[in-house]
């Protein structure tokens, strides 16, 4: 699955979380494993990548640079860094590392909840994938069971959807090509308004989107739990997340020219920011 696996440190006990979680994985994948630190090397750094059995690399700048450059340079395929909460929002910071590495990372990244440390601190159990049917989406749940078939993990697949509100449908049938008619098609036509574009309106489609995903998880040896769930897409992610007590959410990304911004919409943007747990943020653009 994984082939090198980089991890950023700034030596905090706090990324030792992240690195632990990282050099796990590295091992269960028999991956190499680098750890990257954007400052000088000394004896602490040497003696933890000795720990890990892990290259050290220690450049001094930016350190969502450095970490983003260091992927580039051996071609790394998974990058992983440890998360910061800010009170009230949430947020996921390493100082702003993790934050700038999901918006141009050009590989997999893996955000390690950090704040607050795990209880307990297990090998990973459980993954949640969502889906919207996309390309970006249908190939996040390809990647995720083929990783949970190496590691064991159980697979959820959601599939949220939302019907349109009154005032939103009136606006479809103000609108000239009138595409009303396309809410229960299997994909959404190119014409429709871009804000409705890969919005599941029924249960019928979300299913139809569900069947397809759980061909794609058995093909990888994986035995699928789907579900079909009206709501927010983001809203739903979380709180299944949260009530289950899942260890990753599993979210595609799309590419946007120029700023390369993690979208699947703006669902993994908003999970990184506002997970209760690790994300995994699945390069697919």
């Amino acid at each position: 699955m994984y082939s090198t696996i980089v991890a950023g440190t700034d030596l905090s006990k706090t990324a030792r979380i992240a690195t632990d979680r990282a050099a796990e994985l590295a091992k269960k994948l028999d991956a190499k494993f680098i750890l990257v630190h954007a400052g000088s090397a000394d004896d602490e750094l040497e003696d933890l990548g000795k720990s890990y059995g892990a290259d050290v690399v220690a450049e001094p700048g930016d350190p969502a640079s450095v970490l983003i450059s260091e992927v580039d340079r051996v071609e790394a395929d998974h990058l992983v860094v440890g998360s910061v909460g800010m009170r009230g929002a949430r947020r996921f910071l390493l100082g702003s590392v993790p934050n700038k590495v999901s918006h141009h990372a050009p590989t997999d990244l893996l955000i390690v909840k950090t704040d607050p440390p795990p209880k307990d601190f297990g090998a990973y159990s459980s993954v949640l994938v969502g889906t919207d049917g996309s390309p970006t989406a249908t190939l996040a749940v390809k990647k995720v069971s083929s990783l949970a078939s190496r590691l064991g993990m159980k697979v959820t697949v959601v599939c949220a959807y939302e019907p349109p509100t009154e005032q939103e449908m009136k606006q479809l049938r103000g609108d000239p090509n009138d595409p009303v008619a396309q809410w229960n098609a299997p994909k959404v036509a190119q014409g429709t308004p871009s804000e409705f574009r890969w919005r599941i309106a029924d249960a019928v489609q979300a299913q139809d989107i569900l069947d397809r995903a759980d061909e794609i998880a058995s093909a990888e040896g994986v035995d699928a739990d789907t579900r079909a769930i009206e709501g927010n897409a983001v809203e739903t992610l979380l709180s299944v997340a949260e009530s289950e007590g899942i260890d990753v959410i599993a979210v595609g990304s799309v590419g946007m020219t120029g700023a390369k911004r993690f979208m699947l919409g703006n669902v993994p943007n908003r999970i990184s920011h506002h997970a209760p747990t690790d994300v995994l943020i699945l390069h697919t653009s």
